[in-house]
């Protein structure tokens, strides 16, 4: 061929090759892989295509293979490489050669750089939907880094820059039409992980924030603004964007401007998020049709139950189908795991914390959930029932007699036996019904494809092909088309060929089964669960067992600490962690978020690894008992150090991470409390609940509460140093629910539990006597008793106490009209803070401060109080944020901003509501009372001032100067418009409701007025 020609053409069969860089360097032919020759064809090709379009000098190529030292055969090995290069390219695809350059010209359609560029061109043309879909299709062409492992190269790197920034850019456009289209839940994994990734792009915070707040999740979205603020600042001592401070301020405001074009504030934007983040880990193969007839009984049915054996894939079928509900129906999704549940006394604790419901003064947690589901349309999906079955199902029909809205959707390996109903079977994926059979047919089984995704996620490269195809059959068949024991088996190929996998499954699992009486498909996979086991090696069998005490999921400190490598097999931590990646390895233990790091074990891995666990026999270890009751033991002491450090945690700069922490290892609290009561162990179960209190009362979550009482009756609890902390906690349950009495009388005999007149240790029995006498009007008694709280936290040397303290004093002398001495006080408070760094420390400054600065300085007041509930927000208190932004709706009703105001309050009446804190939900009711009245909703006005009053809530912790006076005049001003009559009948009617009716009732009417 001369120089600058092209090459002849004949008319043999036409061939397609395609040529890719969007995630490193191949070709493509006829749909399979050709290898190019060698690492050093692989360099030529990249820089070529680097410059595509343009001529490249042989100088750059030579300094690409050999940097500044080419050696004297350098020119006839390019051309070497260049010419085996046409020959594999040919004849679509040139290269060509102009003096001493070659330039390579590939069709558009043959270079996948082309057609990204080409799709992300038209998407900013084209209507949203089609953008959005254009986007995808883009994004889809990308494997990785442009380029790959050839992307620092000297002459590629900048080709390579420009790529992944289009890249980034795309995905920035895509992720914001998904948000406008309503596919929020969808998003806030993708987003999460965008944001590890690429921490610095501060696109991704914003999505990533607006993702949250779409989904109901303001405290988490204000936090993630929190995050970015402190990262920056650590990193590279900026500050954020105006961006970033203005998106804070629309999500504390419930700017309707951040909602989804295409949907309403009453739709999807609330829904869970957990479900698309479920859903969104891993392939879903061969369900389409048991998901629609899932979805088809959720629509028409009350209880659904997807029943079948252990690894059928009966939750991702579930969690899948709630997905479809949750994004085409007006239903908000909860997911409640039962997994981790041990006792199933504990089964409504679980439930209600899942939904985010705490008890209600004088009603049952039954009860109370009862009557918050009562008017909602809920799907709640209750996930591997059967080890709680006889629990569950009493619950699940109490609660659907109740909730005439509520539909439920189980998992279960039987049914729950209720009358109505609707039970779907789920078997093993199909699988070929012969050995002997082509590719092209077992690509159509689900199984086969099931496994062949799963192989290729192990062994990369790895394909269906006339090679593998009868192994591969052999081995979804021995297997019966369970999902759970073909990932097993596809994890397998580390270490074995498909056709030694099939061999041995063939002669292993069979005999197996056919040792065990039951269900042939459940004998298959604990088959495959025990094949997998028995490879492992004892230390690593020990470890795996060992796993099981975890309750949901577990941290790598948590493994190293709770496990060892069994009888005899000594070792470190860091060989626990080798055995806890043999495991990883062998998808017998599921990564769960590599940033911190966190596992789980799959339900019926669990349950494998628990069963072998309780046969080992007691090797006479330090304390004796059983294998099973140490490692419990070491659990509950784990998790007894955690919430230690938890504690102290919460009154540090790294708050947020904290909170977050111990709200995610809930489960593993739990199950470690019940473990402690069950076996006496007073000294761990009392400081465990007592080091948990703050993390309950700041998340307005009030379970531990409950444990606190369950502490007290153990033996020699009575004199356990924090026995008095612990009554107090349950004198802070009954504030909370309302019950003031009850509260006063409970904090004192927390105080008459100390010696002499000792102030209690955590001053928590003070907080709940200041808050209670306040609410009563004794004013005097009430700041005597903040005072002694104060004391205790200076004797302590507890400078967040101290800072708690002091702010409730502000907040006192403000609401007594003394709101000069309100903001000195609470500027001694943000100086205390500051030493701490506190953020709930900073938060409760902020808001005493902007409290005390209402009167007379609204805009800067407004500027505090903003602040309080974001510092509060991204660390995961939503007990001050709440505080706050009650406060902050109110200024924004007094200049004239009725409905953003009423739609905020909208928010903090729920947050109260579910966490069933009364004592706060009036306050903010009282302030709700006066929004009606200025929109003219008059007699929605007087029936809420009717359930006000009933409760003694009217004039109770007047917040600002002359208040009391003031409702007092608005109330006779109300009066007097709708008439003496018609004020008395809707005074009585508020007057003769139960406290939750007269807050559903307030909900709907908030919703009315601002839809």
């Amino acid at each position: 061929m001369e120089r600058g020609s092209s090459p002849s053409r004949d008319n043999g069969p036409v061939t397609d090759v395609r040529l890719a860089v969007l995630g490193g360097v191949s070709l493509w032919r006829d749909g399979g892989r050709v290898g190019l020759g060698g690492p050093q064809a692989e360099r030529v090709l990249a820089v070529l295509l680097a410059n595509h379009g343009r001529p490249t000098s042989a100088d750059r190529l030579a300094d690409t293979l050999w940097g500044g030292r080419p050696p004297a055969s350098a020119t006839a090995t390019i051309h070497s490489h260049v010419s085996r290069l046409r020959t594999l390219l040919g004849p679509s695809i040139v290269i060509v050669r102009e003096s001493e350059a070659y330039r390579i010209d590939c069709p558009g359609e043959a270079f996948d750089v082309v057609g990204f560029e080409d799709l992300l061109a038209r998407s900013r043309v084209a209507p949203p939907v089609e953008a959005c879909a254009l986007l995808a299709e883009a994004l889809g062409a990308w494997h990785g880094r442009a380029f790959g492992e050839h992307a620092d190269l000297d002459h590629v790197r900048a080709e390579a820059a420009r790529l992944d920034e289009l890249r980034l850019v795309a995905t920035d456009e895509w992720a914001a039409l998904r948000l406008d289209q309503g596919h929020a839940a969808e998003m806030v994994g993708e987003l999460e992980a965008l944001v590890l990734q690429h921490p610095l792009r501060e696109r991704y915070w914003l999505l990533l924030m607006r993702a949250l707040h779409q989904t109901g999740r303001q405290v988490e979205a204000l936090r993630r603004g929190q995050l970015l603020r402190e990262m920056l600042a650590e990193e590279a001592g900026l500050e954020v964007s105006e961006a970033v401070r203005r998106l804070e301020r629309q999500i504390l405001a419930a700017d309707p401007a951040l909602l989804p074009a295409a949907h309403t504030p009453a739709g999807g934007a609330r829904r869970s998020a957990a479900v698309g983040m479920l859903i969104g880990t891993t392939s879903f193969v061969g369900r389409d049709p048991e998901v629609r007839d899932v979805v088809a009984a959720v629509g028409v049915e009350r209880v659904v139950t997807v029943i079948g054996p252990g690894g059928v894939g009966k939750t991702r079928l579930a969690l899948r189908a709630a997905a479809v509900v949750a994004e085409h129906s007006d239903r908000d999704v909860t997911v409640v795991e039962l997994a981790p549940l041990r006792d199933a006394s504990g089964i409504v604790q679980v439930i209600a914390h899942a939904l985010d419901v705490q008890q209600r003064q004088q009603l049952t947690l039954e009860v109370t959930l009862e009557e918050y589901l009562a008017s909602r349309r809920v799907l709640l999906v209750l996930d591997n029932c059967e080890h709680v079955i006889d629990a569950v199902a009493p619950m699940v029909a109490r609660l659907c007699a109740a909730c005439p809205s509520l539909v439920v959707l189980a998992t279960s390996r039987v049914p729950l036996g209720l009358p109505g109903e609707h039970v779907v079977a789920t078997g093993p994926l199909d699988v070929p019904d012969r050995d002997e059979i082509t590719v092209d047919d077992a690509r159509r089984s689900p199984a086969v494809e099931l496994f062949v995704s799963r192989a290729a996620a192990s062994v990369p490269g790895f394909v269906l092909d006339d090679g593998n195809v009868r192994a591969v059959v052999q081995v979804c068949r021995r297997l019966d088309g369970l999902p759970l024991g073909i990932e097993l088996a596809a994890a397998r190929l580390r270490t074995v060929g498909i056709d030694t996998l099939a061999d041995r499954l063939a002669r292993r699992v069979l005999s197996l089964g056919a040792q065990r009486s039951g269900d042939g498909r459940q004998r298959t996979i604990e088959g495959m669960v025990r094949w997998s086991y028995e490879l492992l090696d004892e230390a690593t069998r020990a470890v795996f067992e060992q796993l099981a005490v975890f309750a949901g999921g577990f941290d790598l400190e948590a493994v190293e600490a709770v496990c060892d490598r069994g009888a005899g097999a000594g070792g470190t931590p860091e060989h626990v962690i080798d055995s806890l990646a043999t495991l990883v390895d062998h998808s017998m233990v599921e990564v769960v978020d590599l940033t911190i790091p966190r596992y789980r074990l799959l339900e019926p891995l669990r349950e494998f690894a628990a069963d072998r666990l309780a046969e080992r026999v007691p090797g006479g270890g330090p304390g004796g008992g059983s294998p099973a009751d140490l490692v419990s033991d070491r659990h509950l002491r784990w998790f007894h150090d955690v919430a230690g450090r938890g504690a102290l945690g919460l009154d540090s700069p790294d708050e947020g991470r904290w909170s977050a922490q111990l709200e995610r290892d809930l489960d593993n609290f739990r199950a470690a409390h019940r473990w402690g009561c069950a076996v006496g162990s007073t000294e761990l179960v009392v400081g465990m609940v007592a080091a948990l209190r703050e993390q309950g009362f700041r998340r307005v979550q009030y379970e531990t509460t409950v444990w606190a009482e369950e502490a007290c009756a153990l033996p020699g609890a009575s004199g356990h140093p924090e026995i008095s902390t612990l009554l107090a906690m349950m004198a802070y349950r009954h504030w909370v629910r309302g019950d003031v009495q009850a509260a006063i009388r409970q904090a004192n005999a927390a105080l008459d539990a100390l010696p002499g007149d000792a102030p209690s240790p955590s001053g928590l029995a003070e907080r709940v006597l200041g808050n209670a006498h306040f609410y009563l009007g004794h004013h005097d008694e009430a700041l005597l008793w903040m005072d002694r709280m104060l004391a205790s936290a200076v004797r302590a040397g507890d400078e967040a106490r101290r800072v708690h303290g002091l702010y409730m004093r502000s907040v006192a002398r403000t609401s007594l009209g003394d709101s000069v001495r309100g903001a000195v006080v609470a500027g001694e408070a943000r100086a205390v803070a500051e030493r701490t760094s506190s953020p709930t420390a900073r938060a409760q400054a902020d808001y005493a401060l902007g409290l005390a600065l209402e009167g007379t300085d609204q805009l800067e007041a407004l500027g505090h109080l903003e602040a309080s509930a974001a510092g509060a927000g991204a660390a995961g208190n939503r007990w001050i944020e709440a505080f706050a932004l009650t406060e902050v709706h109110w200024l924004q009703a007094r200049a004239g901003e009725h409905l953003v105001a009423l739609r905020g309050y909208g928010e903090v009446v729920r947050t109260w509501y579910r966490g069933g804190d009364w004592a706060n939900q009036w306050l903010s009711l009282r302030h709700v009372f006066g929004i009606f009245i200025d929109l003219g909703a008059l007699r929605e006005a007087a029936v809420l001032h009717g359930g006000l009053a009933a409760v003694g809530a009217v004039h109770a912790l007047p917040f600002e100067p002359g208040d009391a006076e003031r409702l007092s005049s608005v109330v006779d001003e109300l009066r007097s418009l709708l008439g003496p009559r018609a004020f008395a009948d809707a005074v009585r009617s508020g007057a003769s409701m139960t406290d939750s009716e007269i807050v559903e009732l307030t909900l709907r009417h908030i919703d009315a007025l601002t839809a």
